[in-house]
């Protein structure tokens, strides 16, 4: 019984020295496991702890500030130079040549800062009259299409619109005030009044009479032979001829170019 016994303890003795032993391998195992792992979690995390917190720029570079001024001084500057270019402020040859050839009876007085033109009579008419006419760049007429024209045909060289301009033949403080349209070369009479009370020059500053002036009777109610007959006064005495009425139509058409060329350069001077 007693050696029994004593096998029984060592028996148990040697099973609690396997299983501490067992125990040490598992706990170490653990440890390792844990070291293992909290070593993998720093290799991951640590470039992390590296990065600055305000080392990312998020927003877009920033562009050079480009205002609406900005945009319009290149448009205009643009349609200057496209225009000076293309030769629209410079006087036609042919029409020079007429200004030329009409210097020997009028004077033509302009400036850039307006668009108003004026031509005095170099000497008196018949009847010792002073002659003097006005019209502006801008004074076109819309024309009415002739019936039957061709809607298509838009490539055709468009004609150039008539002119409204202003005569005068005054004497002794009264004005004849005519009002024609240069169309087709020809100076066609719209209207004849009379007036005392504006000068030459508010008439030919204006372009018209005022209005509480009485306008002249209707033209085309006329006789015909009354008409005819102003007509032809204000063509052979006057000296309102075809010369005249194509130079003021050519010359407008130069005149309103010139004055858009010096608008672009004025506005380009205003805003820069």
């Amino acid at each position: 019984m007693t050696m029994m016994i004593a096998s029984i303890r060592q028996s148990l003795a040697r099973q609690s020295t396997a299983m501490n032993a067992g125990g040490s391998r598992t706990l170490f195992a653990r440890q390792a496991a844990k070291s293992a792992l909290v070593s993998n979690s720093s290799i991951v995390c640590a470039p992390q702890s590296h990065i600055a917190v305000g080392s990312f720029h998020t927003s877009a570079p920033r562009l050079e500030e480009f205002t609406a001024r900005d945009g319009l001084v290149d448009i205009l500057t643009r349609e200057f130079d496209e225009d000076r270019e293309n030769g629209l402020a410079v006087m036609p040859a042919e029409l020079k040549e007429l200004q030329t050839q009409l210097a020997k009876d009028w004077k033509i007085v302009d400036s850039d800062d307006t668009g108003m033109v004026r031509m005095i009579k170099n000497t008196p008419a018949a009847g010792n009259l002073k002659v003097q006419l006005s019209f502006h760049c801008q004074d076109t007429v819309e024309a009415d299409a002739p019936e039957g024209e061709d809607e298509e045909d838009e490539e055709a060289e468009e004609p150039s619109l008539p002119i409204s301009f202003t005569v005068l033949a005054t004497k002794a403080g009264q004005s004849m005030v005519i009002q024609c349209m240069s169309e087709e070369g020809a100076a066609q009479i719209q209207s004849v009044a009379i007036t005392n009370t504006e000068t030459p020059e508010v008439i030919t500053a204006n372009g018209f009479i005022s209005a509480q002036t009485y306008q002249g009777p209707e033209f085309t109610e006329l006789a015909q032979d009354l008409q005819f007959s102003f007509q032809s006064f204000v063509e052979e005495d006057l000296g309102v001829n075809e010369d005249v009425a194509s130079f003021i139509a050519m010359y407008c058409d130069y005149k309103e170019q010139s004055q858009y060329v010096n608008f672009l350069e004025q506005c380009k001077k205003i805003i820069s």
